[in-house]
Parts: structure tokens; C-alpha cells; sequence
């Protein structure tokens, strides 16, 4: 005989996700979506800590996308405000979001999205030709250079 549930598990809920390590996927989580981004650009860094950082900057304003192993997240520095996302197991704010960004944070490999959206809204245009990109990841930069012409 089954003891007593006194309380639901979260993959008994209808439509519920399960967190990494207990059978399920969360669909924003940092580590599988930074390595997602870096099959999709068939990069394969041998060091398990490796980083990306892509800026693109419109004058005054900038928006800085920053890929880790274990996490990604995003700076969008406009008109004296600023937000910074980060992206581990769930969005959170790192210490400001005065754009109210935090619920509007798309998945990786849509950032782009929300790249044109913030452009269409401030009236800004993104230099993606300027782009500047620093990586560990080895032979990483041209195609990183090439993904940001796509955003």
C-alpha cells in the first residue's frame, strides 16, 4: 500500500514542467539554451567555463547579449535607464530593469525578436556590421559575428 500524497508533485499538475534533474525540461533555462546556441552554430569548446559577449550599439544606447556555460542574459542600456536580465534557471533582474524587460524575456535563440522590438520601440537601429564580440571559445568570433548580423 502507497503512503499518503500530502501534496502534489509539480509533473502531477496538468501542462506542469518538471525541473532539470527530475525528468523534464524548464524552456529558458541558461545552460541548455547557451549550449543549444552553440550546436546550432556547430561550436564545440573544449573548456567546460567558456563565455561569449556580443555588443551592439545604436549611438548612446547599447544592447549586450553575454552567453555563459551556465547561464545568458542580456544589458539594454537606453536613454539614462537601464535593464539587465540574467537567465539561469528562471529570468530574473541583476539590479535593474527600468525598461520593464524581465517579462518579455524571449528564449535564446529568439533574442533577436526582441533585438528588433526595443529597436522599433526607441526608435534605434542597431549597427549588427560594427558588432563587437569576445569569446573564449576558439574559432568562435566569425560565426558569432555572422549570428549577429541575424538578430
Amino acid at each position: 500500500m502507497e503512503p499518503p500524497r500530502t501534496r502534489a508533485r509539480r509533473n502531477d499538475r496538468p501542462g506542469g514542467r518538471a525541473p532539470i534533474g527530475t525528468g523534464g525540461l524548464v524552456p529558458n533555462t541558461g545552460p541548455l539554451a547557451s549550449a543549444a546556441l552553440l550546436a546550432m552554430l556547430e561550436l564545440y569548446p573544449r573548456e567546460p567555463r567558456w563565455f561569449v559577449e556580443i555588443v551592439l550599439d545604436a549611438g548612446p544606447s547599447r544592447f549586450q547579449l553575454d552567453v555563459y556555460a551556465e547561464e545568458w542574459g542580456f544589458v539594454f542600456r537606453h536613454a539614462d535607464r537601464v535593464s539587465w536580465i540574467r537567465v539561469t534557471d528562471i529570468p530574473f533582474i541583476h539590479g535593474r530593469d527600468d525598461h520593464q524587460l524581465l517579462t518579455h524575456v524571449p528564449p535564446l535563440r529568439e533574442i533577436g525578436e526582441l533585438i528588433r522590438k526595443l529597436e522599433a520601440e526607441h526608435a534605434l537601429t542597431f549597427v549588427r556590421t560594427d558588432v563587437t564580440v569576445r569569446t573564449t571559445i576558439k574559432n568562435g568570433d566569425a560565426k558569432f559575428r555572422e549570428w549577429a548580423l541575424t538578430l
